[in-house]
């Protein structure tokens, strides 16, 4: 079964979720790392609905700054603020698994969490902007 942006949009919005959520037991390490893995996951996942709902592909990669190339190779820009987050995103997502110390600063956290909120928005306006009822239009 492949998976359509929709999808992809509502389990990022479930990742995005769970990692609010887990801010409610931070400093707790174990809260730490599961809400940056899960907030990794939603920017992931928003991405590469945006790269589907282009009409594109996205790749096989957990990497953000690869996914966030594609977006821009396809006339989609996002702030900058992602681009600088991205190196550390792909990070967490390995590491918060596999790895006890990650890497973590708030000041990177939340423009993480800024970051996924202005791609979903953006995704979710230029959906309602085309009037998308059949959820097949292009961005």
């Amino acid at each position: 079964m492949s998976m359509g942006f929709v999808d992809l949009l509502k389990l990022a919005e479930g990742d995005f979720k769970t990692s609010v959520d887990m801010e409610r037991s931070f400093p707790d390490e174990y809260a730490v790392r599961s809400s940056a893995y899960h907030l990794q996951q939603a920017v992931e996942k928003v991405l590469k609905a945006v790269i589907l709902y282009n009409g594109e592909t996205p790749p096989f990669t957990h990497d953000i700054g690869r996914l966030a190339d594609q977006c821009s190779k396809l006339g989609i820009s996002f702030d900058n603020e992602l681009e600088n987050i991205a190196d550390t995103l792909t990070l967490w997502e390995s590491k918060c698994r596999y790895d006890p110390y990650i890497t973590f600063t708030q000041k990177k956290y939340n423009a993480a969490k800024q970051a996924y909120i202005d791609i979903s928005q953006k995704l979710r306006q230029e959906i309602t902007q085309n009037n998308d009822a059949d959820l097949g239009m292009k961005m």
